[in-house]
């Protein structure tokens, strides 16, 4: 009698806890997913970013050398 109870209810504590943790796996997938979304996005705009300040850099240089030889459009 007691065998008879035990395995069936071991039997769904097996299955509610597989369950369970399937459930909870499936619920921070979506939570990690959208953390790994923000940091792409985050190194994204950063490589932009560093991007654009060199392209500064680099037409500040070149206005220099243009000035500095004399082949700058106002002279």
């Amino acid at each position: 009698m007691r065998r008879s109870i035990l395995i069936p209810l071991l039997a769904l504590g097996t299955v509610g806890g597989y369950g369970a943790g399937f459930a909870s796996m499936a619920c921070h997938s979506h939570a990690r997913r959208a953390a790994f979304e923000r940091h792409v996005a985050s190194v994204c705009v950063e490589a932009a970013r560093r991007d654009a300040r060199r392209g500064d850099d680099r037409d500040r240089r070149d206005r220099d050398d243009r000035d500095d030889r004399g082949d700058s459009f106002g002279e």
